[in-house]
């Protein structure tokens, strides 16, 4: 039985969140001495508990910090493209442990930072550790506390990869609703590249243009999975969005990166 096929197995059990503990566990055992070396080296550094990272990313400290940068500068000249970051407000949606924004306020100091999740434990951690940004709780479901037109930039990093087609809807809504009229977003996804990851039959519906979605687990959590086909995308963001690039994921030296979705809000008055 292949990777798939056990993810598959496992899932059907109801055991997908019990075998990801013991992935858990040997993460640990495999980063304990990276992780410790990294705290002696910056003890300046807040890091957050062990699974809280994990699920959210991965269980190595220094790639947590180092990559958390690159993307930060990655979204940056991303935006730039299209948008100027002059006194502006951005959100960092399902902003996890601040992997991310911790470093882009820095980036952008002129901007006004927010960072929202479903996390209770994971916003407490943000907001006795992470300065100059304001952090937010919401629910698995919309709405945010954010009024309406208060965004000039959304980011979601691997959020939608998380969710059930109802929320994918529920929650392209509410990102229109708190974003400005010509507002910039970046979201990713699990595109093309992961369909090598898909059994047999998800990639016949994969192939068919509808959404993959597997669950038998907490929606949210790093255990469900979603696989977004181009024109299931392109047809959710559809009269709100106007997508003005897509980059497609690849095959990196570490693994597949996601989609980027970069689309603007349209149709706003």
């Amino acid at each position: 039985m292949n990777k798939a096929g056990l993810k598959r197995f496992l899932r059907r059990l109801g055991m997908i969140k019990i075998s990801d503990g013991l992935r858990y566990r040997l993460m640990y055992c495999k980063n304990f001495y990276d992780n410790r070396a990294f705290k002696k080296e910056f003890p300046q550094i807040a890091i957050p508990p062990d699974y809280m990272m994990y699920e959210s990313f991965n269980l190595n400290y220094r790639n947590y910090y180092n990559s958390g940068n690159n993307t930060a500068q990655i979204l940056k000249r991303l935006f730039e493209k299209y948008i100027n970051f002059q006194d502006t407000r951005v959100l960092d949606w399902g902003c996890g442990p601040s992997r991310v924004i911790r470093h882009f306020s820095k980036l952008c100091p002129s901007s006004e930072f927010f960072g929202t999740d479903y996390n209770s434990n994971t916003i407490n951690w943000n907001k006795a550790n992470i300065k100059d940004v304001t952090f937010e709780l919401n629910k698995l479901m919309p709405p945010t506390k954010f009024k309406s037109d208060f965004f000039n930039m959304i980011y979601g990093m691997s959020v939608f990869t998380h969710l059930s087609i109802e929320n994918h809807r529920n929650w392209i809504d509410e990102l229109y609703r708190i974003s400005k009229n010509n507002a910039i977003l970046i979201l990713t996804t699990h595109g093309d590249v992961y369909r090598s990851k898909l059994m047999k039959s998800d990639r016949a519906k994969y192939d068919s243009g509808q959404l993959v979605v597997q669950a038998k687990t907490k929606e949210g959590h790093r255990t469900f999975a979603a696989y977004h086909p181009t024109e299931t995308i392109k047809l959710l963001f559809a009269d709100k969005f106007e997508v003005i690039e897509h980059i497609s994921g690849k095959v990196e030296n570490w693994g597949l990166s996601q989609d980027k979705w970069i689309v603007r809000v349209v149709n706003k008055l």
